[in-house]
């Protein structure tokens, strides 16, 4: 949970301070879809690298690559040499580090905890995950103004380092399958056509994937709404940033005790309408503490929706195939982050608000649309 929450404090320092530099919509959603773009291509790697090797000692080595970019980063803004190429371009390395440790970090747990304690396990990593979306965000919003986004990066490396240690006292894990038994390309098209094959895991990884694409890009463009809609300044859109965390909470702790309910298709296209509907609703807020109620309940629904997901998929998944499957699941995340820059661009033209209004109403649109193709699911 070290990690996640100096990634999240990092999220609002990285957002500040691209709109400080730039002031520009268009730059907030180009940072965002930089890191989405390694890490989506990264991704399917990721996922053969988690079936071939100690999926704890692969994580460590990923997150020892990190420090240094995070320690760069704070050299270059204290002494006021950073630019948006230096930010674009640690986003991409950002972006491959994430695309090549989020495969192996899911399957390890499965793996850890096996399949009856699955769902708890899930929803429990989703829960420390949101409780520090609340931490995170709140306090940088504090921090930034007294050590500098600087610190921040500082504080970052540190979460990192602290992420390594943690991982010392697990066990080793043996790879899932044998390195000599396929090369990686013909391990990565296994991967492909296990999904391919099997239509229940497919339409899962499209309703993991598609309505995130089009909700996402409402994070990138909350300073916006923190400035020039709400006029709350840096705390306020730690407030903001922190919201959707609160309910993510919350969802999680409800996702745990779902964990016997068999109408987990029901909980999944609930929690994808409702997602959508109260994006619509933040956009439409006609005062900041209504907005932040409206991101805090949307934040309950995407953990409910996407922790259902992924316990789902790796409940009906052999272990050999896990890394590669979850990387595809992983790719959800990262290409959801493709959509930042277009509606960047659209919200410099028509209005932030007026943006994730439409994104919200897409949300909800392709989660029907998904399950109107796949019916099966309603009865998962």
């Amino acid at each position: 949970m070290t990690g996640t929450i100096g990634y999240e404090m990092q999220v609002v320092a990285l957002g500040w301070l691209i709109y400080v530099l730039t002031g520009s919509a268009f730059y907030l959603g180009a940072v965002t879809t930089m890191q989405s773009i390694t890490q989506t291509g990264i991704s399917p790697i990721g996922g053969v690298f988690a079936d071939r090797f100690d999926r704890r000692k692969y994580i460590m080595l990923v997150r020892i690559i990190t420090l240094p970019v995070s320690l760069g980063l704070a050299l270059l803004i204290a002494t006021h040499h950073i630019s948006i190429v230096d930010l674009i371009i640690a986003a991409a390395i950002f972006g491959v580090a994430f695309g090549l440790n989020g495969p192996a970090r899911q399957a390890l747990v499965a793996q850890l905890v096996g399949k009856d304690l699955l769902m708890n396990a899930v929803s429990l990593m989703s829960g420390g995950s949101n409780l520090m979306r609340i931490m995170g965000p709140a306090l940088a919003g504090v921090l930034i103004g007294v050590i500098g986004v600087d610190g921040i990066y500082v504080i970052l490396a540190i979460c990192y380092l602290m992420v390594i240690l943690a991982m010392v006292p697990i066990p080793s894990q043996p790879p899932a399958i044998k390195a000599s038994s396929r090369n990686m390309i013909g391990d990565l098209t296994d991967g492909f056509t296990y999904c391919f094959q099997n239509p229940t895991v497919l339409a899962l990884l499209l309703v993991g994937t598609v309505p995130l694409f089009f909700s996402m890009p409402y994070i990138p463009l909350l300073p916006i709404f923190a400035e020039r809609i709400w006029n709350v300044g840096v705390s306020g859109y730690g407030v903001l940033s922190a919201a959707p965390g609160v309910g993510g909470l919350i969802g999680a702790l409800s996702v745990a005790s779902f964990s016997h309910y068999q109408r987990k298709g029901v909980l999944i296209i609930g929690g994808v309408a409702l997602y959508g509907i109260l994006l619509v609703a933040f956009a439409g807020a006609f005062d900041f503490p209504m907005a932040l109620l409206c991101l805090a309940l949307a934040g309950a629904m995407g953990v409910i929706y996407t922790a259902t997901v992924s316990s789902v998929i790796q409940s009906i998944i052999p272990n050999e195939m896990r890394g590669r499957v979850m990387s595809l699941y992983q790719m959800s995340f990262g290409i959801s982050g493709l959509s930042a820059l277009p509606a960047s661009a659209i919200a410099g033209r028509v209005g932030a608000p007026a943006t994730i209004f439409g994104c919200g109403l897409l949300t909800v649109a392709s989660g029907l649309f998904i399950f109107w193709m796949r019916p099966s699911l309603a009865s998962l």
